[in-house]
């Protein structure tokens, strides 16, 4: 069960990261996503291939809504697809970023803001799930996806597949922030300004 201190530590971790890929494997209930992370590791630089995979044990439902308009326009019309699509739906966005520090077990809040309007609402198991994982792909004023994953366990893993330790994917991210707030050379080049 996530605490509160790591769905907070994995926002920081997760803030302005890539999304590159959701899919979910409706038999064994598994979504995975795939991310591209900002990190940094205690010395020296970024590492060459940043990507985490996201294993959501225990998926319970699977909503998605993607509109063909703004994030908040009540208006915009909704294609449907089917879960099988999920892939390549998200991918069809070219990888963009997922921003805002929150990300688990807000569901519930950012239901409300598809104005009821789902491309799918699979739920694969009656059972109650502890968590929840928003997220989204911004595609400029013609088309936005919102997905939400509820599920019972997180497990985190590398590129190469290794498992990743929780805090060292929430330590490795607030590295990269608090560097990029000191204007740490290792952080630019990324399209990501500081504020004044």
């Amino acid at each position: 069960m996530l605490s509160d201190a790591e769905k907070e530590g994995l926002g920081v971790a997760f803030n302005e990261a890539t999304l590159l890929g959701a899919e979910v494997e409706r038999h064994r209930q598994i979504a995975a996503i795939t991310l591209s992370v900002l990190t940094l590791p205690p010395e020296g630089p970024s590492p060459d291939d940043p990507r985490l995979q996201l294993l959501l044990h225990g998926v319970r439902r699977v909503a998605a809504s993607l509109r063909m308009g703004n994030w908040n326009d009540p208006e915009a019309p909704v294609q449907a697809f089917q879960l099988s699509e999920l892939l390549a739906v998200v991918q069809s966005f070219g990888g963009c970023p997922i921003y805002g520090w929150e990300f688990f077990d807000i569901a519930d809040e950012e239901l409300t803001k598809w104005h009821g309007k789902f491309s799918l609402d699979v739920q694969l198991s009656e059972a109650p799930a502890q968590h929840s994982l928003s997220l989204f792909q911004e595609g400029g004023r013609d088309r936005h996806l919102d997905m939400c994953f509820w599920f019972q366990e997180l497990e985190i893993r590398s590129a190469q597949g290794n498992p990743v330790a929780l805090e060292e994917v929430i330590d490795s991210g607030r590295r990269w922030w608090d560097a990029f707030y000191r204007n740490d050379p290792r952080t630019t080049g990324l399209g990501i300004i500081p504020l004044k």
